[in-house]
């Protein structure tokens, strides 16, 4: 079982695993794999050189390498990632060829640590379980493999060890990278240096001097080491004839077979069947490692990425804001939440949507409905409203429109209201929050900068998500800040936890409250590009959880799409293309198993943006069958 079959997610063409190593027996695949020691040592065979792989190396196997790992004496946490191929060759076609190095044997460059922070970005996200990690993870991925064929799709010989090749010059690095690459790929075939020339356009002479130069050993040496380090799947995984395998990778003689095996490797090819084949990955010898849990993986790749970013040279703008929230078990609530909507709608909202006006009432579950109506409502249209919501079982008040209703303020059509009704209402001892239904007058208009849930067209605005939240937000407010809640109920089956999370900054808090141009609002919610981390430490019984995020950004809004338009005065689509336009929350979710009584959530957020996680006991298996 020289061969290990990696699986992948039907949706995620990535494979990762935190552990700690004690032996990861000799092993092929046909995928990229990195690995990366995040902590103390370990040691890593791979074809015919060993390494002692120390804190901050990383090693990647392009595929049908054979490869295994042993510790040491010394502590160690390894993340092994593995990529599909088959996924990935639809960016990069040729990425079953790469020969990628990337271990450096001596100096530190900067390559290395662009490269270690694209990696640990990977594994904090995939940890963390980041709001769309699965795409996230995989664009970012398409990242470091467009990064590596650039930096480490060659190599040299080094002090007995295969290293990363270094030289600023693209014209030799894309050349000794094509040689390389070829050679490897026709290693089974003829090879001239003189038909490698004739590729090159350069002579004979010229290419020995070069491949000698930049690579370490002679054309002749490095095809013979390519056909050595190809015989070592057949030789390991089959019984064929020594004779038969050195005529299978390129060798004219069984002899000179044996000879280039015993210069990389100190025996015969023989001896090496005898010695390494009982070691191999097998159902009787498996891995043997212990995985981490999320939690302390995610401190300690944490760790690692804060130690590079202190030695960046050209530190980022952008603001990181990081904050853990460990929740206590017997922690006293601030206070309980039960909110009720009171909801206005006019006679005008009744003559737009009709019959669809108590069904859409219906969604939002107010306590009570205002009527609003001017001394000009048509009596017997307002008796008919108020019949029917009645008649549907709402509790109607009607009231006299004052005609003052605030228009113009556009943070009420962006994300800047969701915070502006959470600031105001969130917190409040008063049971009843109210709101308006719709923006008043023209549809044609989209944005008109009133405080509603939908454009006067039906379009929902960030602030109807925000009071359908505030709605069912309800239990026990267990911890609060400017960025952050914590709400807890308790179920028939364990405790569930509402982990909110607000991203803004005072600009974007004060849109709400002065008549900012149209423009201006959308500078600076665009303009807002800072992050923020919220870490949550959650106690939990042991079992299964479903984790279930949502995420509120200003992208999928109303105004947003008007504002890729240029804002036009009126609307270009026709109503029926512009109910398709998405103004839904983005949602995920999956599974976590508590063991040791602690779960660790995470919300990431970049700018102005709002999250929660739903997280929930599964039920015991019995019940479904009961």
């Amino acid at each position: 079982m020289l061969y290990e079959k990696t699986t992948y997610l039907n949706d995620f063409p990535i494979n990762i695993r935190v552990a700690k190593v004690t032996e990861y027996p000799l092993h092929y695949h046909h995928d990229v794999e990195f690995v990366y020691v995040l902590r103390g040592e370990i040691k890593l065979k791979n074809g015919t050189f060993d390494y002692l792989l120390k804190e901050g190396d990383i090693f990647t196997s392009s595929g049908h390498e054979v490869h295994g790992l042993y510790a040491t004496d010394k502590d160690n946490v390894v993340a092994v990632i593995q990529v599909s191929n088959w996924f990935f060759t639809q960016y990069f076609p040729t990425l079953n060829k790469a020969c990628f190095r990337t271990f450096v044997n001596k100096d530190r460059f900067l390559q290395m640590d662009s490269l270690r922070q694209l990696l640990l970005r990977i594994l904090l996200d995939y940890l963390r379980k980041s709001f769309n990690y699965k795409n996230q993870c995989t664009f970012m991925m398409i990242e470091t493999i467009e990064y590596l064929n650039k930096n480490f799709n060659l190599f040299s010989f080094e002090d007995e060890v295969v290293v990363n090749f270094k030289d600023n010059n693209p014209v030799t690095v894309s050349r000794i990278s094509r040689i390389i690459t070829y050679i490897f790929e026709n290693h089974a075939q003829k090879i001239t240096l003189d038909t490698l020339a004739q590729q090159e356009h350069l002579s004979s002479f010229y290419l020995s001097h070069l491949i000698k130069e930049y690579v370490g050993i002679s054309f002749q040496e490095f095809l013979c080491y390519a056909r050595v380090e190809m015989s070592l799947i057949p030789l390991l995984e089959t019984d064929k004839k020594i004779s038969t395998i050195a005529k299978d990778v390129g060798f004219s003689t069984t002899a000179y077979y044996n000879k280039y095996f015993e210069k990389w490797f100190g025996h015969s090819p023989l001896d090496h069947r005898r010695q390494f084949q009982p070691q191999i990955l097998s159902a009787a010898n498996q891995a043997k490692a212990d995985l981490l849990s999320s939690s302390p993986a995610i401190n300690l790749v944490k760790r690692c990425l804060s130690a590079i970013d202190s030695h960046n040279p050209n530190p980022t703008t952008v603001s990181h804001l990081q904050l853990s929230i460990t929740v206590e078990s017997e922690k006293a609530p601030i206070m309980e939440l039960a909110h009720e909507l009171e909801i206005t709608v006019t006679p005008e909202d009744y003559q737009v949507l009709g019959e669809q006006l108590p069904s859409l009432l219906k969604r939002l579950s107010p306590a009570k409905v205002i009527i609003s109506a001017t001394t000009d409502t048509d009596e017997k249209t307002l008796c008919a409203l108020t019949s029917r919501l009645k008649t549907e079982g709402f509790a109607v008040q009607q009231v006299a429109d004052n005609d003052l209703i605030l228009s113009g303020v556009f943070g009420y059509d962006t994300i800047a209201g969701f915070f502006h009704a959470f600031k105001n209402h969130f917190l409040t001892k008063e049971r009843l929050i109210s709101c308006r239904l719709r923006d008043q007058g023209p549809p044609e208009t989209m944005l008109k900068g009133c405080a509603s849930c939908f454009t006067s067209n039906m379009l929902p605005k960030p602030l109807y998500y925000a009071y359908q939240l505030l709605r069912s937000l309800s239990g026990s407010l267990l911890y609060w800040g400017k960025y952050y809640s914590v709400i807890q109920t308790t179920e028939e089956y364990g405790n569930r936890y509402i982990l909110l999370g607000l991203h803004f900054n005072d600009e974007i808090d004060r849109l709400c409250l002065r008549n900012a141009g149209i423009y201006e609002t959308n500078d600076i919610i665009a303009g807002y590009i800072d992050e923020i981390s919220l870490d949550f430490d959650l106690p939990l019984s042991d079992g299964t959880y479903s984790i279930i995020k949502y995420a509120f950004t200003n992208e999928n809004t109303i105004f947003n799409y008007m504002a890729q338009l240029g804002f036009p005065e009126k609307s270009p689509l026709a109503d029926d293309w512009l109910r398709l336009l998405n103004t839904l929350p983005s949602a995920q979710g999956f599974t976590e198993t508590v063991a040791g009584g602690r779960l660790q959530v995470s919300l990431n957020m970049r700018g102005a943006a709002v999250q929660i996680a739903v997280i929930a006991p599964l039920e015991r298996e019995e019940l479904y069958h009961a």
